[in-house]
């Protein structure tokens, strides 16, 4: 965790500071140390961006915090498409040079909220549309944060809360570390007054796609969160095809890792695994991927391939070797990886998939230097 640090900078995000830290902030500034914990409240529970509306703090104060180069972060809301099924809300928000998707997750009493940590992604997973975006840049902590404030606030609208975070939209979160970690403390935040989002450790989660210095580094860190690795596949030689961050660290190595986590946190690994027709969804398969998970502790989530169709901005031929499994193999695979092992199976059904909110379709053709408009495709989850 970040410290708690004795000055702005030019750019200091007060979204994305953690109590203690804006404690520090208002000594730094001449006042007393609570003035810190009333901006927090300000910027956290009651949504406030602006300095100049926080009417109980000394106008010296907030001058001085604006003199200082500080601000309070907010994304602007570009697009919201809401699935006809009421099953998931997409938002599109400009961050800066780039643009990121959320989504809105309903699960009946669940409403999960699924936010990016960066702006595209350099990982180039072949099946999953962000990758065609390339690496952008990282998201900062308050960016973060604002997501999540977001889609509370539209939760809200349903007299609703986020009761879930997924870090699954946009980008390799483990890449982004330490302003993922640092949001994530800031919206675990549940002490006294200064309470901030306060979604429990236990509902959150964190999805890599093997980042396996992030992995260790996430295992030795006091941050008690879930952790979900996608797999998506049974040997390494798929798996390279499919992911080139196996060349890197395969399968063994992310086994050996998952089961590090649970012998230091005693959280069961989720494993996540796409189900592409002909390339992951084989008897076979099944069973491999039960052998090698056998005697680990862990969950599986079985995804079914969402397939993009044509969709602007993408090419026509991006993902043609991909197809989603007929439902009857889908079942097939499912029921040979329950027989064959004692884990929690979960099926994963697509949510929001008509306005391109189902996971692994977040894309965004992003704005041309020359101002030439974007075109919508669609979001992760």
């Amino acid at each position: 965790m970040p410290s708690a640090t004795s000055t702005t900078s030019a750019h200091t995000d007060l979204k994305g500071l953690l109590p203690e830290q804006l404690r520090a902030l208002a000594i730094d500034l001449g006042e007393p140390a609570y003035r810190g914990d009333q901006l927090f409240t300000w910027i956290q529970q009651q949504g406030e961006c602006s300095l100049a509306a926080m009417t109980n703090l000394p106008k010296r104060f907030r001058e001085g915090l604006m003199a200082a180069g500080a601000s309070v972060s907010h994304l602007q809301l570009l697009e919201r498409h809401d699935s006809a099924t009421g099953m998931a809300v997409k938002f599109l928000f400009e961050a800066d040079a780039g643009q990121i998707e959320s989504v809105l997750i309903v699960d009946r009493d669940r409403r999960t909220a699924c936010l990016s940590s960066q702006v595209g992604c350099a990982l180039d997973c072949k099946f999953c549309a962000t990758g065609r975006m390339g690496f952008k840049r990282n998201l900062g902590a308050g960016q973060i944060v604002d997501q999540l404030l977001q889609l509370h606030a539209a939760a809200a609208e349903h007299g609703e809360r986020v009761t879930n975070i997924v870090m699954m939209g946009m980008g390799e979160p483990l890449l982004n570390y330490d302003e993922v970690t640092q949001a994530l403390r800031i919206i675990r935040h549940s002490e006294g007054p200064t309470a901030g989002p306060a979604v429990g450790g236990r509902r959150i989660t964190i999805s890599t796609a093997g980042y396996l210095p992030g992995i260790l580094r996430l295992t030795e860190d006091d941050l008690n969160v879930g952790l979900a690795i996608s797999l998506n596949a049974t040997t390494d030689a798929i798996r390279e095809r499919l992911m080139p961050i196996n060349r890197k660290w395969p399968i063994a190595e992310l086994l050996q890792a998952a089961r590090g986590y649970f012998d230091r946190k005693g959280r069961r690994v989720t494993f996540e695994y796409v189900l592409m027709d002909g390339v992951t969804d084989s008897d076979e398969d099944a069973t491999r991927l039960a052998v090698l998970t056998r005697s680990l502790p862990c969950k599986i989530n079985i995804i079914p391939y969402n397939e993009l169709g044509a969709s602007p901005g993408v090419e026509a031929d991006a993902f043609e070797d991909f197809r989603r499994p007929p439902k009857i193999r889908i079942e097939a695979f499912v029921r040979r990886l329950r027989e064959n092992t004692g884990h929690t199976v979960t099926l994963r059904e697509s949510r929001g998939s008509d306005i391109g909110a189902a996971c692994g379709q977040l894309y965004r053709q992003q704005e041309s230097r020359a101002g030439e408009q974007p075109a919508a495709v669609g979001v992760a989850g």
